[in-house]
């Protein structure tokens, strides 16, 4: 149970854990959403009730960054903000992971061997919709993350620039520190391959109504967004493969089980690929730059893999 810090804080958190299973999502522990309140309101309320402060149980908290050490732990206004969109889309805050876990090796190298030989189904219906809920999950995401105030540009290395984060545990800093965030812009940068727009992606279709560095950025851009926030940033995560894994483990807990068979190819399985796949060792020890990323792949792996 969250801390709860008064009698009408665990009246309505008992409301609502005994409620009924919301209709806008299938599987997994779902109530009725809360709704958005910018002024407080039954949804704040239930937001103190669920934050705490610990951070992860085993998290690696004292990193050198560029030659220097530094502490890394739990971003509360993150925190805030993922347990806010759970309640609002009527998920359980308590499913958030309490620990920080190691890879398990023999699974990994499995799930990129199964990665390596499958066979891309971008035109199968149940891939479409998974995608599809990612998709539109992720731009639900983001609005929560809008409402913190973070500034969002393009990194400047799409313009041939250095990379403000040629150490990735500057992002982190960049986002606890300034509120603000470099994203890898998709049209430069996605895996191995050079970009090639494709209507039947839809981590690729355009979001007309927002803007990046005054540029219209793609489903997949606003995703990168909110894995860095919700996903590394929040709990103050690595960016190499126990790092990833551990995000993987608290951002898939904040979509539907549908949506999360995609955001597990887009993100697990990838890391599983880069660090155990067939150039795994040479890209445990490699900077971004010599990194070999695997060629996309619309498609999924066994729902096993998921969980």
């Amino acid at each position: 149970m969250p801390g709860l810090v008064n009698t009408a804080q665990a009246e309505l958190f008992h409301t609502y854990q005994d409620g009924v299973d919301s209709p806008t999502l299938t599987g997994g522990s779902t109530r009725l959403p809360i709704p958005l309140h910018q002024d407080g309101g039954p949804l704040e309320t239930l937001v103190d009730a669920y934050l705490h402060h610990e951070p992860l149980v085993g998290l690696p908290e004292n990193i050198a960054v560029d030659g220097v050490k530094k502490k890394f732990g739990p971003f509360i206004t993150a925190r805030r903000a993922a347990i806010r969109y759970c309640l609002s889309v009527g998920l359980s805050p308590t499913a958030f992971p309490r620990t920080y876990l190691k890879v398990d090796k023999t699974q990994a190298t499995l799930v990129a061997q199964l990665y390596e030989e499958m066979t891309p189904t971008p035109d199968d219906a149940l891939t479409q919709a998974a995608y599809r809920a990612l998709a539109n999950e992720s731009l639900a995401q983001w609005q929560i993350i809008k409402a913190t105030g973070l500034h969002v540009e393009f990194s400047p290395t799409s313009r041939g620039e250095p990379d403000p984060y040629s150490n990735p545990r500057r992002l982190i800093q960049d986002v606890v520190e300034n509120n603000h965030l470099f994203v890898t812009e998709s049209r430069s940068a996605y895996g191995s391959e050079s970009f090639k727009p494709d209507d039947s992606n839809p981590m690729l279709d355009q979001v007309p109504h927002e803007r990046i560095s005054g540029q219209v950025p793609l489903v997949n851009d606003i995703f990168r967004i909110v894995h860095d926030y919700f996903g590394h940033v929040r709990e103050g995560l690595g960016f190499r493969a126990e790092g990833e894994y551990n995000t993987w483990r608290g951002h898939s807990v904040m979509y539907s089980p549908l949506a999360r068979r995609a955001m597990t190819m887009e993100l697990l399985v990838q890391n599983y690929w880069i660090n155990y796949g067939p150039y795994g060792e040479l890209n445990r020890n490699a900077n971004v730059y010599e990194t070999r990323y695997p060629r996309q792949r619309l498609g999924l792996l066994p729902e096993w893999v998921c969980e």
